[in-house]
């Protein structure tokens, strides 16, 4: 699969839903740096940008296409990697998945996986009533939590239950390089292959 990247993020509140990659580097230098931007970022392209802060582990953002339409966002953070994904609809661009990598654990702080690994940690089905599925790296049994809003006869409820799943298959390669996430983007081959998510 050939993917065109631009270094811009998704939001649906602003006018255009995928922001320009300047108006997204703003964001980003803002929210790390407030109003004292170091003068060695001040005119840094936000490709520059990627580069330095996936190497810093700092965030950046790449909204992936496919076919000139977009296909996926990938924001990578000091904890995790996270994916949005798009679907054309009568009203605009619509996210209707959103899967999350995490880069470590919390234990007295942020550790990271010593194995050079991330571990998918969330899946996020959004549309109908929505699903959120969690799963837990550090736990052995009742390592998968399940929510979801169901519908019957107009009355909505809202079901919660931990289930216990073979989790190997839940790591993956840290990204080698900012623009690395081509295995990822494919989530129904990385679906498939995990027996813990539900079809």
């Amino acid at each position: 699969m050939i993917y065109t990247a631009k270094f811009a993020d998704y939001n649906a509140t602003m006018g255009e839903i995928i922001m320009s990659e300047e108006t997204t580097l703003e964001v980003l230098l803002s929210n790390e740096f407030g109003l004292k931007i170091p003068e060695q970022f001040s005119n840094i392209s936000p490709e520059d940008w990627a580069k330095y802060a996936f190497e810093n582990n700092l965030e950046y953002v790449i909204t992936f296409y496919k076919d000139q339409k977009p296909y996926a966002t990938v924001s990578n953070t000091t904890l995790s990697i996270s994916i949005k994904y798009y679907e054309e609809k009568e009203d605009g661009l619509k996210i209707y998945l959103n899967i999350n990598f995490m880069k470590g654990h919390i234990d007295n702080g942020f550790v990271l996986y010593d194995n050079n690994k991330i571990f998918l940690s969330q899946i996020d089905r959004i549309g109908g009533l929505g699903q959120t599925i969690l799963f837990y790296s550090q736990k052995k049994k009742n390592n998968v939590f399940s929510e979801e809003f169901t519908e019957t006869n107009g009355n909505v409820e809202l079901v919660e239950q931990f289930g216990t799943a073979d989790l190997s298959k839940h790591w993956f390669d840290t990204p080698k390089h900012y623009l690395d996430y081509e295995a990822l983007l494919d989530y129904q081959n990385l679906f498939n292959e995990l027996p813990s998510v539900p079809a």
